[in-house]
């Protein structure tokens, strides 16, 4: 592979990388709202919440992607590619958040919310100083593993006609007229972008 190839495919890494953290900056400040509302919200909120992680989460994220892009302009709202990619993106892997951080709010003892009070703490106050450093440290191997699916699922988003790394590759590939290597370059590609979020999840 060239010099120039490789440059490319650094281009359509680099757009990887930015589509991935603004997903996954938007899915999980959905997503710690979606837990919240399952855990403290009022009975219609928490059914609500409930039933919009369980639909979410049985619907493919391509159907989602396809869908939503091309049927929205009937609707008169014409999104472009990358607007469209990091909205639905961030709404169907905020169902995924919220779970990781119900979870991780759930494993904090009681006992933490009765010590908060025994101090004089209000109810926010406790959840904030007490129980949410709690669970910021036991979210943190699940919302990394969320996280890499974010950056491998990014590559979806050629299918409504982004650019990123497996549109780049797959150019190179067809203009050298050989896809194994460019595609095996790809997947190095990924490989190098998820090793940090791999290695700080175990």
């Amino acid at each position: 592979m060239t010099q120039a190839a490789l440059r490319y495919m650094g281009m359509g890494a680099g757009v990887t990388v930015m589509l991935a953290a603004a997903v996954i900056l938007l899915s999980s400040a959905l997503g710690m709202g979606l837990a919240a509302a399952r855990l403290y919200g009022w009975a219609p909120v928490r059914a609500l919440a409930a039933g919009y992680a369980l639909v979410t989460r049985g619907v493919p994220l391509l159907v989602l992607l396809i869908g939503s892009y091309f049927s929205l302009p009937y609707l008169g709202l014409s999104l472009p590619v990358y607007v469209a990619a990091i909205l639905v993106m961030g709404l169907y892997f905020a169902a995924y958040m919220g779970e990781v951080f119900r979870g991780a709010l759930m494993a904090v003892p009681a006992t933490q919310w009765d010590a908060g009070r025994s101090v004089g703490f209000r109810g926010f106050q406790t959840f904030r100083i007490v129980v949410l450093p709690q669970a910021r440290r036991l979210c943190v191997a699940p919302f990394l593993n969320t996280a890499l699916s974010i950056v491998k699922n990014t590559s979806l988003v050629s299918a409504i006609g982004g650019w990123e790394l497996v549109t780049a590759g797959s150019e190179i590939g067809e203009r050298a007229g050989d896809l194994m290597p460019t595609y095996l370059g790809v997947a190095f590609g990924y490989y190098l972008i998820c090793f940090p979020l791999a290695r700080l999840a175990t």
